[in-house]
């Protein structure tokens, strides 16, 4: 197989994108082209593939036989939008980055560099041969490799491991020392990102396709629950918790600058009842020393988190012991007392009982202590 051959199997990379694009220039003409006969093939193996990431099985490369073969992630692409649900998404791209972590494992070194710098303008340089790099210190004689850390920092601070921070990296006037495996990742990583950020408008469908959408859509019922954005509103911000109420309230008067502390607890805990990422940044949008591309940044970072398989919610936000050793609790802090906090341990378990007590009308919070074991003293 020719390496441009072999690197069009990545549907990240710069030859799929040019192969894609001189069979389909646009998406309109992909819809079409898959009602012809000979095409039936891309929406069933694309349709596979959907499948294959809604149950967080192995998705399948094709062999790249077909030049047409370069089709079927699209197709897929299409299917999972068509759908709309976020979930289905994150699945997507967390199974797509998994596959392609795997088949970049079985590549040749140069081919992956390759890659890399093609696919997203990276600059990656060698570390030389074996020889070369047992004249180097002792640290450094396992790298392989060495990429700038502008190109290591767009992908790296979505991996939770302490060894992907850049406190804990050798850096030399401006290059990364890197392992083979890492710019494995890094590349997966990346093509993840893309997967979760990338919109693009829907053509009007064609039969084969609304039909491959429908069977997918019916196997998501009981693995995906669908769920409405939140929108805020008053009755939402009367159930906050008290941090959270102070934090949200600073934040859209922009009279202080909040905290990384403070802005990492509202944006987790407002992502987390299922506010939209866009709604989240707006909550940030007049702070005096807004950056909007530092807030966009932080706030896709903080709704992407993965730990084992896939979290499409995020990061949990800190607990109330967390809060108050960061001084974020008020209630510690004697400004303003609530008595659900003395029963509670993390700001979300009180937003989901105040909410309910609301749903309710329940005015009197004497239950809390007939119900539950007192958890804080303040």
């Amino acid at each position: 197989m020719s390496v441009r051959l072999q690197q069009s199997k990545y549907p990240f990379s710069a030859q799929a994108r040019q192969a894609s694009q001189k069979l389909a220039r646009d998406l309109g003409v992909l819809v079409d082209l898959l009602e012809e006969p000979d095409n039936y093939y891309i929406v069933e193996e694309a349709e596979k593939r959907v499948y294959a990431a809604l149950t967080q099985t192995q998705i399948r490369y094709p062999t790249m036989e077909n030049e047409k073969d370069v089709l079927i992630y699209p197709t897929a692409r299409l299917i999972v939008e068509e759908l709309g649900l976020p979930q289905l998404r994150a699945l997507q791209a967390e199974a797509e980055s998994k596959e392609a972590n795997r088949q970049l494992g079985k590549e040749e070194s140069a081919l992956v560099v390759d890659l890399g710098e093609s696919s997203f303008n990276w600059r990656i340089e060698s570390m030389g041969d074996i020889n070369e790099r047992s004249k180097l210190p002792l640290m450094l004689r396992t790298f392989e490799l060495k990429m700038r850390f502008e190109n290591y920092l767009e992908v790296a601070p979505s991996f939770h491991s302490d060894e992907w921070n850049l406190i804990n990296r050798y850096m030399d006037k401006g290059w990364i020392p890197i392992r083979r495996s890492e710019l494995d990742r890094l590349i997966s990583g990346k093509f993840k990102q893309l997967i979760m950020d990338g919109r693009f408008d829907i053509p009007k469908m064609s039969r084969r396709l609304i039909e491959a959408v429908q069977r997918i859509e019916d196997k998501t019922k009981g693995r995906i629950r669908k769920r409405e954005p939140v929108k805020i509103t008053e009755t939402l911000t009367s159930a906050f918790p008290p941090c959270i109420q102070k934090m949200y309230d600073d934040s859209i008067r922009g009279d202080v600058n909040l905290s990384h502390d403070a802005r990492f607890a509202l944006a987790a805990f407002l992502l987390r009842i299922g506010m939209e990422k866009n709604e989240v940044q707006k909550v940030f949008s007049s702070s005096p020393d807004k950056n909007i591309s530092l807030i966009e940044y932080q706030v896709r970072h903080i709704a992407s988190k993965r730990s084992s398989g896939v979290d499409v919610e995020g990061y949990i936000p800190p607990g109330c012991k967390k809060l108050q050793v960061n001084n974020l609790c008020p209630v510690y802090l004697g400004a303003v007392f609530d008595p659900l906090c003395e029963y509670i341990l993390n700001p979300l378990v009180f937003y989901q009982t105040r909410a309910w007590e609301i749903s309710k009308d329940i005015q009197d919070h004497s239950w809390y202590e007939r119900k539950r074991n007192k958890k804080q003293n303040f």
